[in-house]
Formats: structure tokens, sequence, C-alpha cells
């Protein structure tokens, strides 16, 4: 159940924030962040009908998860 805090979707401390970008991180282990995500991302190609996505920043994040585990 969300609590109103940061710490639903994201990592909490500096294990949540992203130094070099200056964003917050996803806690990719939690399911509710991967059907928020999914969903999101399921909602752009059906509003815009668009045919793909080009994700920037997966090496970061794979790098930063092997890091924290």
């Amino acid at each position: 159940m969300f609590d109103g805090t940061d710490a639903h979707y994201f990592h909490t401390g500096s294990r949540g924030h992203h130094s070099v970008w200056d964003s917050r991180l996803f806690n990719y282990g939690s399911w509710e962040v991967l059907r928020y995500l999914l969903s999101y991302a399921r909602w752009w190609l059906e509003e815009y009908k668009f045919d793909g996505y080009r994700f920037d920043g997966v090496t970061s994040i794979m790098y930063k998860i092997s890091l924290i585990k």
C-alpha cells in the first residue's frame, strides 16, 4: 500500500540518487515499480501509436544496479 513517501517507487538514501544525472533511481526489484513503468510505456504506445522506445540510460541503470548488489 502506498504510504506517501518516495520509498514506494525509489530506493532510499544515496542508493536512490544518480549523481551524474541528478535524478532518482527506481527500485526495479519492486513489483509496483515494474507495473507502473510497463503501464506507462503501454499508455504511450496506445495513446500516441509509437512503434518503439529509445532507452539511453540502460547501461547506466544496469551499472548502478550491479554496484548495489
